[in-house]
């Protein structure tokens, strides 16, 4: 059995996103989180092209669409590489103008 797997799905309002939910409530084996107003997260249990397909077919449905597609836990390594990259940059930027 593979890493589980996460699809985050972005969403223009709170509605369509609920539309979301309650296709994926009829589905089994899938877990969602709800991050924020306008941001889902799907779970599943191990990487699978037919879930991965509903689930984004689910998210077009509702007008919303995959804003990342990967093991779990990897969107939020990204991100954090991302924050610290940024701040080492605006640090250097700092000592230099001193």
């Amino acid at each position: 059995m593979g890493k589980a797997w996460e699809i985050r799905g972005l969403f223009g309002n709170e509605f369509a996103m609920e539309g979301t939910i309650e296709e994926l409530k009829k589905l089994k084996g899938l877990e969602w989180v709800v991050l924020d107003r306008r941001n889902l997260s799907v779970r599943f249990a191990s990487r699978s092209k037919e879930t991965e397909e509903v689930v984004k077919r689910a998210f077009e449905m509702h007008h919303g669409y995959a804003e990342h597609e990967g093991p779990l836990g990897e969107y939020d390594r990204q991100r954090t590489e991302e924050r610290e990259k940024k701040l080492k940059r605006e640090e250097g930027k700092k000592k230099k103008r001193s």
